[in-house]
């Protein structure tokens, strides 16, 4: 008789005994009749029963300083995680039964043919490394602290099948003492196997891109450790989980470290590589610039290209060394990032401490962002405080298109995550879907509404110096032209890098600067990654570029080309003050109020879509009972609701639109949206509910419980009126239309809305404007919130 893994539920009893002490009467009740049969025939047959005594470390100590809720939630958790992993890791064998023996003990009873413990403690290891793994992230989250787990094992002797009761006693005791010994039996063969893999050069390196949020390009690359598929430390968890036990994290991250340089391949593009880095081992005398420097001469990258991921749930003790340590490897052009943001208590500390470039927020404040205001809110705060210190906040864990959409729309400045791409060998891309969110929100917020000329309007005359030339004749030229900050450095008409006057002085004031850099070519100092450009790219696109660059370059000036010729440099003030004078213009045509756009931009929008001859749909948004609303309650909290509305409108269409939706403000309480036939409806049902329950808030708890408030209509008549409602009116546009006939069809719907009670959506079923009509009926679909 075999017990299904598949079919295996553990059952768990009541705990009540003592901290360290173990019951072996409620040891043996874990088996059923069935169970003690196949018990009492493998041992009769010369086969073993084993026994794994899981317990959670200090479990009693961080009952009374967190709490019994804080405990049960750990206990529970691992309790689910340890059933798991008995589904995945334990198969195949006549009996599997698992109990809770107190609230940080479990106990794995299993049995096999076979009577070797060495394959046991090796199944134990392996399960506790595992199980352990999964409890961290747990533990972090509601502690701040880490949570060890210990594993002992033993068996059953041949002859306990006489009396199970004893035996099971004694078992599980020898488990227990096992626990408290300082010695895993079973770290000499995993530590084989480990070893092997760090000398075998076994270590695999998939890369995960990171996206710019603003432009839908790839900012960068993170390098991941694998180790060998199929293996025991295949899962990086378990890797280096391994690692921190037995002191190997040096010689894993430099394996590590080694495999990802190796498997990157030629960067291109100023893109940089985000390497994980425990804290310790940058303490390591082994991790010195020179070595990782020969790695990224052959790639073509420089330090500055790189990223040091240090994780903020590690910790070090010498937090002096530490950093400086630290500011040794800042100093030779390295970046630093903290990793795991908002995992752990001791995060903000960590930034304050680190200073770091980059701030990667973890996937557990990511998810569900769409949909969390709270979530929201801590975001924003996390933007607000890196445009003070100057670093930049990168998203992880996308997994959504709205959780997408939501840190774009919020202006966060990268993101990474399964829905960009999945980490893969060799450097992938991001995914289609994903790169047109990124753009169409990209046009639909800044290309939509330029008005700026060209960059090459703003570019003056390029000074210009040969790549062969020496630093020497550089020099004698910025001493005759004073004037002069930047000169470009090209290959044949081709710019191929840029040289600053502060960067030929700082190379040359070093204490052999002279003697070392006079008759070498100028390409040893110069940027070989400045920010070039075509002519045509509008002025907003480069200026948010510019301000994208590295602090260090954030001034210098942009190279501007035509057909990748060189035609000459834009400083970044002059596009500063050009873009401020395109910003004014832009206001003008803006809402005051909510700052969407204006009666400009919307007949622009409008002519734009109906002249594509592309299939469009127009839905015009009015408010009914807003005027007796804003005489009772006033001009701000008229304000209010308009805000509210506009806020409703955005979400929806970001929502459940499409990324080139448009939303426009006409003034006072009346909205147009531009959306594609197959979404305007979803879009209407969306605003037309999320309105009806958020509008309630904008009343006084008595007219709330009244429903109704009391004034007078535009005719001066009094009398009693319901809460403020939305109408809206679809009209659709397939072919080539005038806006005077769009115009005509969106008066006569809006009329027809707003006599319909409550918030109401309504589509115009004559057919669209632009094809002759099926009917001269006047057929009209309405929907009732």
């Amino acid at each position: 008789m075999l017990i299904s893994i598949m079919d295996f539920k553990p059952r768990f009893m009541q705990s009540g005994s003592r901290p360290g002490n173990v019951s072996g009467d409620r040891t043996l009740s874990l088996l059923t009749g069935s169970q003690r049969e196949i018990v009492e025939n493998l041992l009769k047959k010369g086969g073993s029963v084993s026994l794994l005594l899981f317990e959670i470390q200090d479990f009693y100590i961080f009952a009374k300083i967190y709490g019994k809720e804080i405990a049960d939630a750990l206990s529970s958790a691992a309790e689910s995680e340890l059933a798991a992993l008995v589904r995945e890791r334990v198969q195949g064998l006549p009996l599997v039964a698992l109990e809770r023996m107190d609230n940080d003990k479990f106990l794995l009873a299993m049995g096999a043919p076979g009577t070797e413990l060495a394959p046991l403690l090796h199944t134990g290891s392996i399960l506790r490394l595992n199980l352990r793994a999964r409890l961290k992230r747990e533990a972090l989250n509601l502690t701040g602290q880490d949570m060890e787990v210990a594993v002992g094992a033993s068996q059953l002797p041949p002859a306990g099948r006489k009396n199970l009761e004893q035996a099971f006693h004694a078992a599980l005791a020898d488990a227990h003492r096992m626990i408290r010994g300082s010695l895993d039996p079973s770290s000499a063969v995993l530590l084989k196997e480990f070893r092997s893999i760090l000398q075998g050069q076994d270590i695999r390196a998939h890369f995960q891109p990171i996206v710019d949020l603003s432009g839908g390009g790839i900012f960068a690359w993170e390098a991941l450790a694998r180790g060998p598929a199929g293996s025991t430390f295949e899962n990086p968890a378990m890797l280096f989980g391994f690692a921190e036990e037995h002191d190997l994290v040096f010689p894993l991250e430099r394996a590590c470290r080694t495999a990802a340089l190796d498997g990157f391949g030629e960067a291109g593009g100023g893109r940089k590589l985000f390497l994980n880095v425990h804290p310790r081992t940058l303490l390591d005398p082994s991790f010195s610039p020179g070595e990782t420097l020969r790695h990224l001469e052959k790639l073509g990258l420089e330090p500055h290209d790189v990223v040091l991921e240090i994780t903020e749930r590690h910790s070090t003790k010498d937090f002096s060394l530490f950093h400086r340590t630290l500011d040794h490897y800042r100093g030779e052009g390295y970046k630093v990032a903290v990793d795991d943001v908002g995992t752990g208590y001791s995060g903000l500390w960590s930034i304050a401490e680190i200073r770091p470039d980059f701030i990667k927020l973890d996937m557990s404040l990511i998810r569900g962002i769409d949909a969390n205001p709270v979530k929201r809110a801590l975001i924003e705060t996390f933007l607000t405080f890196s445009d003070k210190v100057g670093c930049k906040i990168v998203a992880e864990g996308i997994e959504t298109a709205t959780e997408l959409s939501s840190l774009v729309s919020m202006g966060v400045h990268y993101g990474q995550g399964y829905y960009l791409a999945r980490p893969a060998s060799p450097r992938p891309d991001i995914s289609p879907e994903s790169a047109q969110l990124i753009l169409g929100h990209k046009r639909r917020t800044n290309a939509d509404f330029m008005c700026s000329s060209p960059i090459g309007v703003q570019a003056d005359q390029a000074f210009q110096i040969k790549a062969g030339s020496h630093v020497g004749e550089l020099k004698a030229y910025f001493d005759t032209h004073p004037q002069v900050s930047s000169v470009a450095v090209v290959s044949g008409k081709r710019p191929v890098g840029l040289v600053t006057r502060h960067q030929m002085d700082r190379a040359l004031a070093s204490q052999y600067g002279l003697a070392l850099y006079t008759n070498k070519p100028v390409t040893k100092i110069m940027d070989s990654q400045p920010l070039i450009v075509d002519w045509g790219t509008p002025l907003e696109v480069v200026a948010q570029a510019a301000m994208n660059r590295d602090g260090y370059k954030l001034y210098d000036h942009v190279l501007v080309t035509r057909e990748g010729r060189l035609a000459g440099l834009a400083s970044v003030q002059k596009i500063l003050d050009a873009l401020a004078q395109v910003q004014m213009e832009l206001a003008k045509g803006a809402n005051p109020l909510s700052g969407l756009p204006g009666n400009v931009a919307i007949e622009r929008e409008l002519e734009k879509r109906v002249s594509s001859g592309s299939p469009v749909s127009f839905i015009y948004a009015d408010l009914d009972n807003f005027k007796v609303y804003n005489d009772s309650y006033g001009f701000k909290a008229g304000d209010e609701i308009i805000m509210l509305t506009a806020r409703i409108l955005g979400w929806a269409l970001r929502r459940h639109g499409s990324p080139s939706d448009f939303l426009g403000h006409v003034g006072g309480d009346d909205f147009v949206l531009c959306s594609t036939p197959d979404k305007a409806e979803r879009v209407c049902k969306a605003i037309t509910r999320c309105f009806a329950r958020l509008v309630h808030r904008c009343y006084h708890e008595a007219d709330r419980a009244a429903g109704f408030i009391v004034g007078k209509d535009r005719t001066g008549k009094e009398g009693r009126f319901g809460f403020v409602s939305l109408s809206l009116a679809i009209v659709d546009c397939h072919g080539h239309c005038s806006l005077e006939s769009i115009s005509q069809r969106s008066a006569e719907m809006k009329k027809y809305a707003k006599s319909q009670p409550g918030n109401v959506w309504v589509r115009d079923r004559r057919g669209p404007v632009g094809m002759v009509a099926c009917s001269t009926d006047r057929k009209k679909t309405v929907t009732p919130c």
